[in-house]
């Protein structure tokens, strides 16, 4: 089955509200500080808390503490960031898109300006898993939805490195590879972790009690090596239930022993985005609040994509999804994550700025030119061998 059959299939979960998979909230109060707020999200064993501000709601999670130079004492309510929140009538399908533009793994449901619960990626995913099961959909491949060449560490390299690398590419998991075999995986909860005070890890874990040190350590000292792995050849609904039956926000796609792919929750609730009918299957995911640069940013994308099947007709799929980097008073700076899927491979295309229609633009520049290069050696390819024999 087709990425596009599976994507009919879930109609009615998107059309379903949201407040149908409503669950507990985890809330802090503005004055408590990250190294408290930090704790109760330990505690309950959760990645995003939320901070209740006079009608308005700011969230955190476990990324956001890793930019935190002194986690004992610094406060909350300036590392917060305010979110849109869902009500009654929101759909599945909403707040899906809201938490993949917001780069969140749950929101908040809000009545009479109050925190009533949360919906969270993973009570998606399982409606998902639960969709899949009863319309029994065996053939979609897990390989059509993970994300390709994911971002690897060495078991060697330092705990910083790891912190380093969550930070600036703003992932949750790092799958860790000695002599490039995965070996484990690590989380940005396992480096809060590490940052928490001495009292709370525990003195003897690692022996050291300062908190750079503890950073300089190799990434070795306190990867999962439990880590939760499919065949590249797995059907996306064996893999899905997998990470439902396992609890696990993730799950690594190996090839032949060698690291392919992952996916998280946020690729599966990407099945939930908006599709454009076109020749070929168009998805986005994370369209902007703002109706007139959601259709901007559709209809450059659907745009570039059927020209793009001009020049190179192997184009089988295009994806692009749209996430909020950055949040300045009324500006907004965007991350777009595009890839274009051929029958050779996958051409991917990542850019960050505050001008979301240049963005547009200059992806649509920087994949005509590297397609259009593909096809020119394609042809060298093809002349040279239906040159005759001298």
């Amino acid at each position: 089955m087709s990425i596009s059959d599976l994507y009919e299939s879930f109609n009615e979960l998107r059309n379903t509200p949201a407040h149908n998979f409503i669950e507990p909230v985890v809330i802090a109060k503005a004055s408590d500080s990250i190294s408290e707020t930090t704790g109760i999200l330990m505690d309950r064993n959760c990645y995003d808390i939320f901070i209740p501000l006079s009608g308005r709601v700011a969230a955190l999670n476990m990324r956001d503490f890793l930019g935190v130079k002194n986690i004992t004492s610094a406060n909350p309510s300036t590392l917060g960031k305010i979110i849109p929140t869902l009500n009654s009538e929101t759909t599945t399908a909403e707040a899906a898109r809201l938490m993949s533009l917001y780069r969140l793994r749950a929101l908040p449901l809000m009545e009479k300006n109050e925190i009533k619960g949360q919906i969270s990626a993973k009570k998606i995913v399982q409606a998902i898993r639960d969709v899949m099961l009863v319309t029994a959909i065996p053939k979609t491949s897990a390989s059509d939805i993970m994300t390709p060449s994911p971002i690897v560490i060495s078991k060697t390299d330092t705990i910083a490195s790891a912190k380093t690398i969550m930070k600036r590419r703003r992932i949750d998991h790092l799958p860790v590879l000695q002599d490039n075999r995965l070996v484990g995986m690590v989380t940005s909860k396992d480096i809060v972790e590490v940052m928490l005070r001495s009292e709370r890890i525990g003195r003897k874990s690692l022996g050291i009690d300062d908190t750079q040190d503890r950073l300089d350590i190799a990434i070795s000292g306190i990867l999962d090596k439990n880590t939760l792995t499919s065949n590249i050849d797995d059907t996306l609904q064996s893999v899905t239930d997998l990470m439902v039956s396992q609890n696990s926000t993730y799950c690594v796609i190996k090839g032949i022993d060698e690291v392919q792919g992952i996916i998280t929750y946020r690729d599966i609730i990407n099945l939930l985005g908006e599709k454009v009918e076109e020749e070929i299957p168009i998805f986005l995911i994370g369209l902007p609040d703002d109706p007139l640069d959601a259709e901007l940013a559709k209809s450059k994308f659907t745009n570039l994509v059927k020209l793009l099947k001009k020049i190179y007709p192997d184009i089988e799929q295009a994806r692009c999804r749209v996430k909020i980097r950055d949040i300045q008073g009324a500006r907004k700076r965007y991350e777009i994550d595009a890839n274009i899927i051929s029958t050779h491979g996958v051409a991917s295309y990542v850019n960050v700025g505050w001008d979301l229609p240049k963005m547009f633009d200059q992806m649509s520049d920087s994949l005509k030119k590297r397609l259009a290069h593909r096809v020119s050696q394609k042809q060298k390819g093809l002349r040279y061998r239906v040159r005759p024999a001298p």
